[in-house]
């Protein structure tokens, strides 16, 4: 928090929720909006606040302030989120806000905050989904759709990291406010790893991720399990963990019926993990759904080539870098396994087009598109 200010109770022109930045997903997307916010904030003179959970604090400006929440660590999607949201509105009084998450922030409705321009980031609508893929009852599924529409209805702005998102909020809302602001990769996965921080040695493909029902892991280990007699490699599953073992009873029983030839190494440390993507002969992203989808862009900025799911957001993120597969046949999957260990030339050819894609890519986007289209309407 090197500089950074405690709340002092005056009005802030915007004030910024970064209470997850510690998380994977949403805390990748904090980490790298905060910056581009700062800067652009100071630039158009507009006073900037973050609210941070006591123990998350990030390093900011000293122009910065911070909004300390209350009450703690309070979870996505809860009553608690709520009241940390109508403190820190009471707190700074301020002009506008922004939340990098869907859930409506309740009090705006109340009488002191109905002039409060109000921004969200929507990363994906997977709470939408029946439950067998999102994991979702019927009542957070409502609650969704409920939150989802409030955003659509009421925020000055939402940003989405893809068209596919935008496209299934306009169904939601057609007068939604959307401006899709894709994500950059970070640079430093263009740098160098280094090899030796990788826990897996020989050849192995990779799957990054979380255990979640979207994420269709099964999937991979069963395309696995009727290659591993043929081919020499390992499956490393990274950021799984423990969880694995109760997350899928299919996942447990293809994992453990193949012994070490299935690596699970749980959270790694951020150094090794850029380690062991860089070292994997192939990436393999197997999402029945996604906002967006982060981890086969750094594969290819690392030189690891990609195959993943057929899905629109995916396809739209990876463009012509990845070769794709039909996320529902575990047969297709393990025929481009089967060919890109086989094959070093085509795998090498893969690769190449990985990077290439990843590298235009972040020429074509503008990292601080949704801070410059906030800051135009507070000058």
């Amino acid at each position: 928090m090197a500089g950074a200010r405690t709340s002092s109770n005056r009005a802030v022109d915007l004030l910024f929720d970064a209470r997850h930045v510690r998380q994977s997903g949403i805390g990748t997307y904090i980490r790298t909006q905060l910056p581009h916010l700062q800067e652009a904030a100071a630039r158009n003179r507009i006073s900037l606040a973050v609210l941070a959970d006591p123990d998350t604090v990030p390093e900011l400006r000293e122009s910065t302030e911070v909004v300390l929440a209350t009450p703690p660590s309070a979870a996505m999607y809860s009553a608690g989120e709520q009241q940390v949201w109508r403190h820190a509105f009471d707190a700074v009084r301020p002009r506008a806000v922004w939340l990098p998450h869907y859930p409506y922030p309740v009090s705006r409705l109340l009488p002191a905050n109905r002039r409060m321009l109000t921004y969200v980031t929507v990363h994906d609508t997977i709470h939408l989904l029946p439950e067998s893929i999102s994991g979702q009852n019927r009542a957070r599924r409502l609650y969704a759709r409920a939150m989802l529409r409030a955003d659509a209805r009421s925020c000055r702005r939402i940003f989405t990291p893809s068209e596919a998102t935008a496209v299934t909020l306009k169904s939601i809302e057609r007068s939604a406010r959307v401006l899709v602001t894709p994500i950059p990769v970070d640079e430093i996965w263009f740098e160098p790893a280094d090899p030796s921080l990788s826990p897996v040695a020989g050849p192995f493909l990779l799957y990054v991720g979380n255990t979640k029902r979207h994420k269709n892991l099964p999937l991979v280990v069963e395309a696995f399990s009727g290659l591993a007699d043929t081919i020499p490699h390992k499956l490393v599953i990274a950021g799984g963990g423990a969880s694995l073992r109760t997350a899928d009873d299919r996942v447990r029983r293809l994992a453990e019926g193949m012994g070490d030839r299935v690596v699970v190494t749980g959270q790694l440390d951020f150094a090794v993990l850029r380690a062991l993507v860089a070292s994997a002969q192939l990436l393999v992203m197997p999402s029945l759904y996604e906002g967006a989808g982060l981890p086969p862009l750094e594969a290819m900025a690392s030189g690891t080539p990609v195959v993943a799911s057929d899905i629109p957001a995916v396809r739209e993120t990876c463009g012509d870098g990845a070769d794709f597969f039909d996320p529902h046949e575990a047969g297709a999957l393990a025929q481009l396994i089967r060919t890109y260990c086989a094959d070093d030339a085509a795998r090498a050819e893969l690769a190449k087009r990985g990077h290439d894609h990843v590298v235009a890519r972040q020429q074509r986007i503008c990292p601080t598109a949704a801070a410059d289209a906030i800051c135009a309407d507070l000058a």
